[in-house]
């Protein structure tokens, strides 16, 4: 084993999450030392849906990265299918402190690289096919930070900060003896490519399309279009019920194909299945931690109604940097201090929203209250803005909406219709 560079912040990871942290920290201080380690060699496979809102793209314009999305084509809407086949197309809303009302579906194979690529264009030291292996801590209250190399062979590095972007299944989580989410607290899902020549007629547009207790039990299925006629299918229910129900989850993906072909969809070439593990962020573990912390899905991050995580990934590594870049370099006896102001900024901008989603998906795990909720959407604007802005914005519930979606489902649908006529 031998004693490798002395670096400000190792961050283990290169997908969103780790890879903007490093570019959060680079725009903020140039002159600190950051390298990225990823057991992978990119490009590389993600699953995940692939959507990308309002949201990634704000953390994009933040230091002028907005370019990687150029060529890409937009999607401007949404399409939700409840119980009874309810279905309503609505465009995306103009969303709080952000530009941009679209979503860009790019495959993780393209995203991640793109912005890994945008952290190395920065001199941050990258390092691929590196095993994370654990780390150990020094007199001088440095880390060392140990991994296996694509030979074998092992390699320490020194460091004043060590960032946890590793995944839902951290390796840097179970070393700060951090378990892993309980099953309520999580989901398992299931992503494959199809090509379909005819979805953009079906629908109209480039429109997200979301099922909702349909295909899956208490849960959703989408289909998302991408460039050409590619779309990203998937489906995902609560781990908990998946396991009570004795689902098998490749079948529930056979079922919702066949439910797309009953609406007219074309679906030519399935391929790249594969599964994977959501940790919602109805239960986050504590993410700072002495000259650690975690970020993305490590910090279990993932919106617990949509399942999207890239967005909060990304704005977690900034906040972080933001929070520490400074003390980095002028005030170390700090720096705890400014980990744990970066958890207490995360969590002080995304609890209620993250609250409001996981409230939101007891809802929806209902048929009755999905059915009754489409129903109400599709004649009141307002409610159906909010739901997609819960699904792609930072949008929360208060007292005044509560009260407001109260009365709407209490209110026969023929009212609703006069007062929308009105």
């Amino acid at each position: 084993m031998k004693q490798e560079e002395i670096y400000d912040v190792i961050i283990v990871g290169a997908g969103p999450a780790g890879a903007n942290t490093a570019i959060s920290y680079k725009k903020l201080n140039p002159q600190l030392k950051i390298g990225i380690f990823d057991k992978a060699l990119f490009p590389r496979d993600k699953s995940c849906g692939d959507a990308i809102g309002p949201g990634v793209i704000n953390a994009l314009k933040r230091f002028g990265n907005e370019h990687i999305l150029d060529s890409e084509p937009e999607v401007v809407s949404t399409t939700l299918f409840g119980p009874k086949n309810i279905g309503i197309q609505n465009y995306i809303p103009e969303v709080q402190n952000k530009e941009d009302s679209v979503v860009y579906v790019i495959p993780r194979l393209d995203l991640d690289n793109r912005i890994f690529n945008l952290a190395k264009s920065l001199d941050v030291d990258s390092f691929e096919e590196y095993r994370y292996s654990g780390f150990t801590r020094n007199y001088d209250e440095s880390l060392n930070v140990s991994f296996k190399n694509a030979s074998g062979e092992s390699e320490t590095f020194k460091t004043t900060i060590l960032v946890g972007a590793d995944g839902a299944n951290s390796r840097v989580r179970k070393d700060l003896n951090l378990s892993q989410n309980t099953d309520w607290h999580k989901a398992i899902a299931i992503r494959a490519y199809i090509d379909s020549p005819n979805y953009l007629e079906i629908f109209k547009e480039r429109s997200l399309m979301f099922e909702i207790n349909v295909s899956a039990l208490r849960g959703y299925a989408w289909a998302f279009p991408s460039k050409g006629t590619l779309i990203n299918i998937g489906i995902g229910m609560p781990l908990s019920l998946f396991k009570k129900e004795n689902k098998n989850i490749n079948e529930m993906l056979d079922d919702f194909v066949q439910t797309l072909e009953s609406r007219g969809v074309i679906v030519e070439d399935i391929r790249l299945e594969k599964s994977y593990m959501l940790p919602f962020a109805s239960s986050r573990p504590k993410l700072a931690h002495d000259k650690v912390a975690l970020v993305g899905d490590a910090g279990s991050m993932i919106n617990p109604m949509s399942g999207e995580g890239i967005f909060y990934g990304m704005e977690s590594g900034f906040l972080l940097a933001e929070n520490t870049h400074e003390l980095i370099q002028n005030n170390r006896g700090d720096i705890n201090k400014g980990i744990k102001s970066y958890e207490k900024s995360f969590n002080k901008r995304f609890s209620k929203h993250y609250l409001s989603c996981a409230l939101a998906r007891l809802v929806l795990q209902s048929p009755y209250m999905t059915q009754r909720l489409l129903s109400v959407a599709s004649i009141d604007q307002h409610t159906i803005d909010f739901v997609v802005e819960l699904l792609f914005d930072e949008a929360r519930l208060t007292i005044k909406e509560v009260f407001l979606l109260g009365i709407k489902f209490l209110s026969p649908l023929w009212l609703l219709r006069i007062i929308k006529n009105k």
